[in-house]
């Protein structure tokens, strides 16, 4: 409700509601949420000797933790919804049936189109579509299903997270250009489609090397039964998954016109309610009672949500770790014990690049560093830099911390709907590919540097 009607008695309350959700699941945090939560009391208690009224900033820390929570919450609902769908599953079948480099270029390039406009919401829905596919082979041959699963989901990882580099429409563009002075929009969306080209191909090339360790593996082994292989497109399940998709682009977009709602919280308020719409669709094709329907629901509210409170817990504490950090730098003693501002050109672009998926794999939020990296350009004399180029290198730094870190948003969320750790999200499947992907972009900076 504060996002939408700015009353800050319902941010309040907001807060109040988050650490009483704190208080009653303790027992499920782990050693990840624990270190994060003690930090921020840290900080916190420094924050209170150094400030005389320190009350606004724990208040406005503490917005920005209850929206985080909420965010992480709300969208996995798509998931509750997307896992009972029969045309989820086949729709997931027929594209895990296509051939390897095929489905690749297809998941990668699909999966930014529709997170383009969905925001986090395209996870929820791409990634069970394709998990259900790839495990559909998995009583004829397990060892063929994780290796499907794992080419599927880096391909929806990686695809995804180089939308943030070209798209207007993400937050994290937004964030980024608001924080780094005369940086232009335009240009900064223009030079990162360069970057996400070559995400696509370094992607395509990866996984055709992965291809062929898969077929290596399992040559050794048991040779895998033939699948069927569908070539009719399953056009009524499509159809019922786009109108998902319309039905969640329509909610937002009247949010967003007739409210004057910023895209992410519009797309938090829709999940629900489309997630309702869909479950209540799928039992009425199903001809379910209502008793069916009802104990549904039980079960999201008792089980899958609850399940997902860490790593909600873990963006949470990110994100208030992250307003209280900014409120206690001081650029000029940054600028004084580093030398940063002796940086010139390209080597200046390449630092702030690289700092963001570093300190994203220290647990540092991608907003926590590309907010202070920006101030420091802000308020500290840097010569000769180009703002839409130091603007590109925060903003390709945040794309590549959504592969690169088991903290980033993208291997969270996906690690929550489809079970798998963030770690093998991160270092083990797409570790290769973030290191090129951080030497392509350092080729592109230097070309566009010398421009």
């Amino acid at each position: 409700m504060y996002l939408h009607l700015h009353i800050r008695e319902a941010g309040l309350l907001s807060i109040v509601a988050l650490l009483a959700l704190l208080i009653v699941t303790v027992n499920r945090l782990q050693l990840r949420e624990r270190v994060l939560m003690s930090l921020a009391l840290l900080l916190s208690a420094v924050a209170a000797l150094q400030f005389n009224a320190p009350v606004a900033l724990f208040e406005r820390a503490g917005l920005q933790a209850a929206f985080l929570t909420s965010f992480m919450v709300l969208l996995s609902l798509l998931r509750d919804g997307a896992v009972t769908s029969p045309s989820v599953l086949n729709l997931g079948k027929y594209l895990t049936s296509r051939s390897p480099g095929r489905r690749y270029l297809a998941i990668h390039s699909g999966s930014q189109l529709l997170g383009m406009v969905l925001n986090f919401g395209a996870l929820t829905l791409l990634g069970p579509l394709i998990q259900r596919g790839a495990r559909s082979v998995e009583s004829v041959n397990k060892e063929l299903a994780n290796w499907r699963e794992q080419r599927q989901i880096s391909a929806l990882t990686r695809g995804f997270s180089w939308t943030v580099a070209w798209s207007p429409a993400t937050v994290s563009m937004a964030i980024t250009v608001s924080v780094v002075k005369d940086a232009n929009l335009l240009m900064v969306c223009l030079y990162g489609t360069l970057a996400a080209a070559g995400s696509l191909v370094t992607g395509w090339l990866l996984d055709r090397n992965t291809g062929r360790a898969a077929r290596s593996s399992m040559a050794t082994g048991n040779q895998p039964a033939a699948t069927a292989r569908n070539d009719n497109f399953p056009w009524v399940a499509a159809r019922r998954l786009g109108l998902v998709c319309i039905a969640l682009f329509l909610v937002c977009a009247t949010m967003v016109v007739f409210n004057q709602s910023r895209i992410v919280p519009a797309l938090m308020l829709a999940s629900p309610v489309v997630m309702v719409i869909w479950l209540v669709a799928q039992h009425w094709q199903a001809r379910s009672d209502t008793v069916a329907f009802r104990a549904r629901l039980r079960d999201i509210a008792v089980n899958s949500v609850p399940a997902g409170v860490p790593e909600a817990i873990t963006l949470a504490s990110a994100g208030y770790i992250g307003v209280i950090v900014v409120a206690l730098v001081n650029p000029d003693r940054v600028a004084e014990a580093t030398g940063i501002t002796e940086l010139t050109g390209p080597w200046l672009y390449l630092l702030f690049m690289a700092c963001v998926p570093l300190l994203s794999n220290l647990a540092m939020p991608p907003i926590l560093s590309v907010t202070v990296l920006g101030g420091l350009y802000s308020t500290l004399p840097f010569e000769g830099t180009n703002p839409n180029l130091l603007a590109c290198a925060l903003v390709w730094g945040w794309a590549l911390n959504l592969t690169a870190s088991p903290f980033g948003g993208v291997p969270l969320i996906l690690g929550r709907i489809t079970s798998i750790p963030s770690t093998h999200l991160s270092w083990r499947w797409n570790g290769t590919f973030s290191l090129l992907m951080f030497l392509w972009c350092s080729v592109c900076m230097a070309i566009l540097a010398s421009m």
